[in-house]
């Protein structure tokens, strides 16, 4: 879906408000949830880059008004290079592709970004297209324990919150 579980938004919003980034990139943009959680809400102004990978959601949800850029494209085929930010947000999007897409694609965040703040059902959740939106369909599941030795390969694991529907994971350079 284009939204996000509730669950975990304040964990998102102290890690976001204590990183204070300059710079923030969120993968897998949908309808803005992480926009429209967090900007606004600290003393210190941001630059935010949407990355969607399907076109209709940009006008669908205003997506232009929210974010300083907005990158249309596929994440998996951006260079590593372009995830040079303070923050990369990659929340409720590798569930969309295969496990070995979603590892490369944390791989070319973790090489260049300062912070990465991951969240993912750790339920399964049955999802097709939605809105028309084939990148909606859920391709693979993560649990915990498995999203916690993937972050754990390089950097650091900062802090982590599980509950009953989303994982939410930081991780740090």
């Amino acid at each position: 879906m284009p939204y996000s579980d509730a669950e975990g938004k304040d964990t998102a919003l102290s890690w976001y408000q204590e990183i204070q980034p300059a710079t923030v990139i969120d993968v897998g943009a949908g309808s803005g949830t992480y926009a429209r959680a967090l900007r606004g809400r600290r003393p210190w102004e941001g630059r935010w880059t949407a990355v969607e990978a399907w076109e209709p959601y940009v006008d669908r949800f205003g997506l232009t008004g929210l974010y300083d850029r907005v990158v249309v494209a596929d994440a998996r085929t951006l260079r590593g290079p372009f995830f040079r930010a303070d923050l990369v947000i990659a929340a409720d999007v590798l569930e969309h592709m295969t496990r070995a897409d979603a590892v490369r694609l944390l791989g070319k965040i973790r090489a260049h970004a300062a912070h990465l703040v991951v969240s993912v059902p750790v339920l399964h959740l049955d999802q097709g297209a939605v809105y028309g939106n084939p990148y909606e369909t859920h391709v693979d599941h993560w649990t915990a324990e498995q999203m916690r030795t993937e972050l754990s390969r390089s950097g650091r694991l900062v802090d982590e919150a599980v509950g009953d529907v989303l994982g939410y994971f930081w991780w740090a350079r």
